[in-house]
C-alpha cells in the first residue's frame, strides 16, 4: 500500500500537494516545463510560490503523469457527518439518475461537428468507388454549378450598382 502525501481538501491544499510532489522528485520547474512542453516559466507560474496562473485540466493531467501522482479520491466521513442534515431537506425532483443523457443544448452545439465528420466520411467513400473519367465527370459539374452560382452573384451585384447609380442620379 502507497502512503498518501497530502490530503487535498482545497485547491490551495492541491498546489502544495504537487509542490511537496515535485519536490519528492528533485525536479526545477524548468525541467517540468520542458518535459511538458510547456513556455519557460509557466509551471513556475501555475505552482510557484505567486501563483499568477490558473491550473486548467489539461495542465493538472500533465503534472500527475510528469510527477508520477494520481488523485484517489475517498469518502470524508466527518464532513458528511457535517453535510448530513443539508442533505436531508434538500429537493430531490431534479436530481438525474440515469447515465447517458445528453441536453438539448449539448446535441445543438455538437450537430455540426458531427454532420461535417459524415460529410467528409460519405465523400471519402464516395471518392475511393469513383473510376478515373467518373470522377472527372463529376468535378466538371461541381465546377459548372460554382460558375453558374459565381455568375448569378455577380448579375445581382451588377443590378444593385446600376440601381445604386439611378438612385444617385435621381437625387441629384
Amino acid at each position: 500500500m502507497t502512503i498518501p502525501l497530502a490530503t487535498i481538501r482545497t485547491q490551495d491544499d492541491l498546489i502544495e500537494a504537487l509542490r511537496l510532489a515535485k519536490e519528492m522528485r528533485n525536479l526545477s520547474f524548468k525541467v517540468i516545463d520542458d518535459l511538458g512542453g510547456f513556455t519557460q516559466g509557466h509551471m513556475e507560474r501555475v505552482i510557484g510560490p505567486r501563483r499568477e496562473k490558473g491550473m486548467s485540466p489539461f495542465v493538472l493531467q500533465m503534472l500527475c503523469s510528469i510527477l508520477a501522482v494520481k488523485l484517489i479520491m475517498v469518502p470524508d466521513e466527518e464532513q458528511a457527518q457535517r453535510m448530513a442534515d443539508k442533505w436531508e431537506g434538500r429537493d430531490s425532483s431534479n436530481v438525474r439518475l440515469e447515465k447517458g443523457r445528453v441536453s438539448k443544448s449539448l446535441l445543438e452545439r455538437a450537430k455540426p461537428h458531427v454532420l461535417k465528420d459524415l460529410a467528409t466520411a460519405g465523400g471519402k467513400a464516395s471518392g475511393a468507388m469513383r473510376t478515373g473519367s467518373l470522377g472527372s465527370e463529376i468535378m466538371s459539374k461541381v465546377a459548372r454549378r460554382g460558375w453558374r452560382k459565381r455568375r448569378k452573384t455577380m448579375r445581382v451585384r451588377l443590378a444593385e450598382r446600376k440601381a445604386a447609380k439611378t438612385m444617385e442620379g435621381a437625387a441629384i
